[in-house]
This record gives structure tokens, C-alpha cells and sequence, in this order.
């Protein structure tokens, strides 16, 4: 389900917003320097007892808007927020036809970083919930979930869209995964962003 709301939420930005928003795409790095440009991560979520077989499930996801204006702070604030409040009305009280509870947004902050500033780049994430539940599923079926698939494109992707070669990585049980682990990749592919300070 996590990566059917990342991949809903910004579907749902790039069919409202796609003249203003330019480039949307799911938990990527920068690439060049987007005019502007929107990137979506599902980051955390927590859990708690709903019955004795059911949980409900709440998830904290991002929008990374980006823009460039080369005119200066003033020019660029007046470019990215209209950009940010757009994103807030395409998400808000949306449910992406999923089974999920309505999105709300959680707040917002500036989060630009010197180098980003130097290079003419102003960016704000957005911060949105969701909720779901999660039910106990028998033993075949969440042995499935453990069962990660890792897709190799050994060329270009553009060419063909299929995988040139792939790798299946099995998990054991017990393992753990880390809740930050999404927004490590995030900031490691590149983005640079400050990571948001924990509560």
C-alpha cells in the first residue's frame, strides 16, 4: 500500500498541476536543475490496535516542491508558493482511489539549503497523512510481501521499458527495516535537503 499512495499522490499532482509543477516523480534526486519540480516520499508511519487481528496504520508522507528563479528570493518565493498551495488542494481530502482515509496536510516548511539558494533553487516540503487498516494475512500470502524484486535497467529504460536483467533478494524472518530508511535514499540520491528534525 506505501507505494501505491507515493505513486496515487503524485499521479494526482502531475493530472491537477502538470503545466505548473513540471517534473513529478516519486522519491528521486535532482536531475539537472528542475524548473520547477515536485518529488514525492512516503517517509514514516505508526501503528496502533484497532482488534485483535487489525491495525490502523498511519503514514507521513512529503511533497518536495522545487523551483528555480534565477531573479532572486523575492521572485522565487512568489513562483513556489503558489505551486505548494496547488498540491495542498489537489491532495486535500483526497483518497486516490484507495482504500485510505482522506489526506490531510500536516504542515510545511522551507527547506532550502544554502548550496540550493546559490544556484537560484527555493524549496519547501509538504508534509500529509493518511491512514489504513492493516489486517493479519495468512502465512503464504505474507511470505509474498518478503519476496523483493530488484530490476536492473542496463540501458536506457526509454528504449524498450523492460528490465535487461533482474535480482530477487529474499528477506528471513525476523528482520527489522528501518523507518528512515526511505528518506536516507531520498537525501542520498542527491536532493540534498536538510533532513526534518525529529520530534
Amino acid at each position: 500500500m506505501l507505494s501505491e499512495i507515493e505513486d496515487a499522490v503524485a499521479a494526482r499532482i502531475e493530472d491537477r498541476l502538470a503545466d505548473a509543477a513540471g517534473y513529478v516523480a516519486v522519491q528521486r534526486g535532482l536531475e539537472g536543475i528542475p524548473k520547477p519540480a515536485v518529488y514525492v516520499a512516503v517517509e514514516s508511519g505508526k501503528l496502533s490496535r484497532v482488534t485483535s487481528e487489525a491495525y490502523k496504520q498511519t503514514v507521513t508522507g512529503y511533497c518536495f516542491v522545487v523551483f528555480s528563479h534565477l531573479g532572486g528570493e523575492d521572485q522565487r518565493r512568489r513562483g513556489v508558493f503558489p505551486i505548494l498551495e496547488g498540491i495542498l488542494q489537489a491532495i486535500l481530502l483526497q483518497t486516490l482511489g484507495l482504500d485510505i482515509s482522506p489526506v490531510v496536510p500536516a504542515g510545511f516548511r522551507n527547506a532550502t539549503t544554502e548550496e540550493f539558494s546559490q544556484r537560484g533553487l527555493i524549496v519547501f516540503s509538504l508534509e500529509f497523512e493518511t491512514s489504513y487498516i492493516l489486517k493479519k494475512l495468512d502465512d503464504e500470502v505474507a511470505a509474498d510481501l518478503l519476496r523483493v524484486g530488484l530490476n536492473y535497467y542496463l540501458q536506457d529504460p526509454s528504449d524498450d521499458d523492460v528490465a535487461d536483467a533482474s535480482d530477487l533478494l529474499e528477506r528471513q524472518l525476523p528482520f527489522t527495516a528501518g523507518v528512515n530508511g526511505a528518506r536516507d535514499r531520498l537525501y542520498e540520491d542527491g536532493l540534498g535537503l536538510d533532513r526534518p528534525v525529529e520530534p
